[in-house]
């Protein structure tokens, strides 16, 4: 599509057509969908592929298989509808046992861990046709899009959010240390020696972040005569407790999620040596959805599962 195409020449119900089609992968599914012919739905895909000069989908013995345009073309496509669907809410009231809106939210993959399993089991309850998409672009990435409208609601750990971001607290952190369940020299407890004198493994997650406590903990250093050795650096969580039962490394991470991880035969939760005062969870979002119904309900049922006052216990 040219950068200076007139909506005016453009039959925005071709949108439509294309967003069927990319989630059914079929003409006769997307017809049916639409109430359509598919001689209807083959002309659309024609005018479709005129006006982005691409082929978008290739049939296949699966289905109508989407391009990697057609892949970019499809995000851009789902956050037009759903700014429109937002558009048209207001007098409206929401219900949550009958909309079908989709919520993005900005977590990290430990996060999701955390977080995505009891919130969509609680949706699925009360409010079956919710669609949850997460995300996890840079934090400044993030804010960019919140203020856009892209993404709805942030949880995690965050700072440095400009002053136009509500913020509310769900709960104080722990964190505790993961080892090997027959670590040669950790047993039910670690000391300060052993902390420092062992090699660890840490995880900086792109959304979402660590610093207090990396900071806390390299402050601590110093006074224990040696600096942590930081023998690996992961980007992400996923299969950290794979490396640490193989291994003897340390891993320093959130007590929620060391309790879902010790609960694997090989590896095991033990509190650290030294205190860390807690870093408080929060769920985050920017001043445009304030007063959405919507938004409101799920920042609602988000603090309703979430808050607690307690710091996370290891064990």
């Amino acid at each position: 599509m040219a950068p200076d195409t007139d909506l005016r020449n453009v039959d925005l119900n071709l949108l439509l057509v294309f967003d069927v089609l990319y989630r059914t992968r079929s003409t006769t599914r997307a017809a049916q969908s639409l109430h359509l012919t598919q001689p209807s739905v083959s002309n659309a895909l024609k005018r479709l592929r005129s006006l982005f000069d691409d082929i978008l989908f290739v049939k296949t013995a699966d289905g109508m298989q989407p391009t990697s345009r057609a892949d970019e073309i499809a995000v851009l496509v789902d956050e037009g509808f759903a700014s429109l669907r937002l558009a048209i809410q207001p007098g409206r009231a929401f219900d949550p046992a009958t909309t079908t809106r989709t919520f993005r939210l900005y977590v990290s993959d430990l996060g999701q861990a955390i977080f995505i399993p009891p919130l969509v089991a609680h949706l699925h309850q009360i409010a079956p046709g919710v669609r949850i998409v997460t995300t996890d672009p840079p934090l400044d990435a993030a804010q960019q899009m919140m203020k856009h409208g892209q993404i709805d609601l942030a949880i995690g750990m965050f700072t440095g959010l400009h002053a136009d971001f509500h913020q509310q607290r769900l709960f104080p952190e722990m964190y505790a240390a993961l080892v090997r369940n027959d670590h040669p020299t950790i047993g039910a407890a670690i000391s300060i020696e052993q902390f420092f004198a062992s090699e660890h493994v840490i995880y900086t997650p792109t959304a979402g972040s660590h610093a207090r406590f990396e900071a806390e903990l390299n402050a601590l250093s110093p006074r224990n005569g040696n600096a942590r050795h930081v023998a690996l650096q992961l980007a992400h969580s996923f299969g950290l407790d794979r490396i640490v039962s193989s291994s003897n490394l340390v891993a320093c991470i959130p007590s929620r999620l060391a309790r879902v991880l010790a609960g694997r035969p090989d590896v095991r939760a033990v509190a650290l040596p030294f205190d860390i005062a807690p870093a408080d969870i929060a769920q985050f979002w920017h001043e445009r959805y304030q007063r959405d119904e919507g938004h409101q309900w799920l920042r609602a049922l988000v603090y309703e599962l979430f808050h607690d006052l307690r710091p996370s216990a290891v064990l």
